[in-house]
């Protein structure tokens, strides 16, 4: 068995005024495998999504890269660390192992 994982329009996808704007609820009637959800989802939406039975699960890009320990975080309802788009997936340290963790002082909320 598979599983189907798609994107929600972003706030470009927006106001670029795209065709669908409520991705899982449109697909998740269709298919009877495992759908995951990605973009713009945060502990809330995300959590009334799985509830609602909107989508099986979410898939957490953005917020993840920048809190390695997200789901301490969500669990506690902490703040998270601001993105540096500028480290994503690029060459170098800096970034993914750098941000601080939960407790560190140095954490920042966004």
């Amino acid at each position: 068995m598979g599983y189907l994982t798609m994107l929600e329009p972003n706030k470009k996808d927006l106001e670029k005024g795209v065709a669908i704007q409520h991705v899982a609820r449109t697909f998740r009637p269709m298919t009877s495998v495992p759908f995951i959800a990605n973009t713009g989802f945060g502990k809330g939406r995300g959590m009334g999504a799985v509830a609602s039975g909107e989508v099986d699960a979410v898939a957490y890009g953005t917020p993840y890269l920048a809190n390695p320990d997200l789901v301490a975080r969500f669990k506690v309802d902490a703040g998270l660390n601001k993105p540096d788009p500028s480290t994503f997936y690029g060459v170098g340290p800096k970034g993914y192992t750098d941000y601080p963790m939960l407790g560190d002082s140095k954490a920042s909320a966004a």
